[in-house]
């Protein structure tokens, strides 16, 4: 996905000046990335700390998702939560930028769950060996990429209600979601259709301490309390 700037056209500068106006920032909804759209994109990037150069990349998208979704953060441990921010910022960053242009398209997709402890994955383990209900998981408590914030789950929101169906005119749907996973670096599980998780690592290598570079203090913080340090 290409950053926005001036000179750009289309569903997703749209998208970014329909959430500007939600925002109530005085910017006209017209899918031309005009001087106002840029002027008001650099002045939202200073109130965040953002380098104000009117660029719309990840760290924007980012605040912009966190600004306007109200990304639901866990209570409790074996909750689920789709807070973004506790994630690694590459999966961050290509998660939210799978969001964007699944909504600019008009495509029902949401994040149903980000970070996942590891209390929570028990949980889920659990499901279909020794709690009632089906298998939904082959992965145990640290075998997940979730557990590294390494890992997102979209699922379909229509009618105020999250649906798994893959099936019929819906196979698209999922398929588009996967195919902008894999150009910003996440791969799907064939076994777990909502999964996107970060390329070019294993479950053995992240067990064994060796994390993909680049992460920062909302990560680690919520890492190593995961880890109970």
């Amino acid at each position: 996905m290409e950053n926005l700037k001036t000179g750009s056209k289309g569903n997703l500068v749209t998208y970014l000046q329909k959430k500007l106006v939600v925002l109530n920032y005085p910017v006209t909804v017209n899918g031309d990335f005009d001087q106002l759209t840029d002027d008001t994109v650099k002045n939202y990037q200073r109130k965040k700390g953002l380098t104000d150069d009117g660029i719309v990349g990840g760290n924007t998208w980012v605040m912009v998702y966190t600004d306007t979704e109200h990304p639901r953060d866990a209570l409790k441990r074996i909750e689920r939560h789709n807070d973004i921010n506790q994630l690694h910022p590459i999966v961050r960053k290509a998660a939210v930028k799978v969001f964007v242009q699944l909504q600019s398209e008009g495509i029902p997709f949401r994040i149903y769950e980000a970070y996942r402890f590891p209390e929570r994955q028990a949980d889920l383990y659990a499901q279909g060996r020794t709690k009632p209900g089906p298998i939904v998981t082959y992965a145990q408590p640290w075998s997940s990429y979730h557990q590294y914030g390494l890992a997102i789950d979209f699922v379909l929101f229509e009618n105020g209600e999250w649906s798994w169906n893959d099936a019929g005119s819906k196979a698209k749907l999922w398929s588009k979601m996967h195919e902008l996973g894999t150009q910003e670096g996440l791969m799907r599980l064939g076994f777990e259709t909502p999964h996107l998780q970060i390329m070019g690592t294993s479950s053995s290598a992240l067990r064994s301490g060796v994390y993909p570079a680049g992460g920062d203090k909302l990560w680690y913080n919520n890492f190593m309390s995961a880890l109970g340090k």
